[in-house]
């Protein structure tokens, strides 16, 4: 859980145009292997030069690991960095260690996992809320053109995050004219000049937002840029 000041804000897992990814490393916890971070939508801040993936107020990352040893105690050690933003961005190392004993029950603990569990991307609603489709429209590799069509209400009121390989680097996603009703249509481009994964097999996942409503998707692309 991060609380920060009025003002201040902390960055999503891809930061987006600037900013610092946060970094969770879990690796001295005992008794929880794989502890994966879950994050819920961000919110964007276009300063006019950038745009960011950011949070602000309070931010909740639900955690998932397995115990190793069923029944017996869990120590997680956790050492973070992460960006955090005012007028200037400040990087910030965090160290915390929480010891667990098998039998502890902690109900203020439980109500809060499972609100940030709540706040993460659904499934969508079919028909209404839900990503659709991901295809490539136009551009060269270098700098190949994506279009997302989305089922959403008011365009206004949606936003579309897209998250690639880390050597591409993608424009934020923008309304494009829509055609048909009840679809709104998005368009990015990729950075591709200095990129080593090819397009043939790479991932984009996407992360729609509709007020406080957010659902995402993955599509992995064929040669010819199309998702699936």
């Amino acid at each position: 859980e991060m609380e920060l000041e009025p003002g201040w804000k902390t960055y999503w897992r891809s930061p987006g145009d600037a900013g610092i990814p946060p970094r969770f490393d879990f690796s001295a916890s005992r008794n929880a292997a794989g502890a994966e971070v879950d994050f819920p939508a961000p919110e964007r801040s276009d300063d006019g030069f950038a745009a960011s993936n950011v949070y602000h107020d309070r931010v909740a990352l639900p955690v998932r690991f397995a115990p190793s040893t069923a029944d017996q105690p869990v120590r997680l050690d956790l050492a973070a960095d992460l960006g955090v933003c005012d007028e200037v961005c400040l990087p910030v190392a965090v160290k915390a260690v929480l010891d667990v004993p098998a039998d502890d029950r902690d109900n203020a603990a439980d109500g809060m996992i499972r609100e940030a569990r709540a706040a993460l991307p659904g499934p969508g609603r079919p028909g209404e809320f839900e990503i659709l489709a991901l295809k490539r429209v136009d551009g060269d590799d270098r700098a190949p053109v994506f279009e997302a069509e989305v089922h959403a209400g008011s365009a206004d009121d949606v936003l579309l995050f897209a998250e690639t390989p880390a050597d591409w680097y993608p424009a934020p996603p923008a309304t494009a004219d829509a055609e048909e009703e009840g679809v709104t249509r998005f368009r990015f481009t990729v950075d591709r000049k200095s990129a080593t994964t090819p397009i043939d097999g790479a991932e984009i996942r996407l992360t729609l937002t509709e007020g406080d409503a957010a659902t995402e998707r993955r599509f992995h692309l064929d040669a010819t840029g199309a998702g699936h």
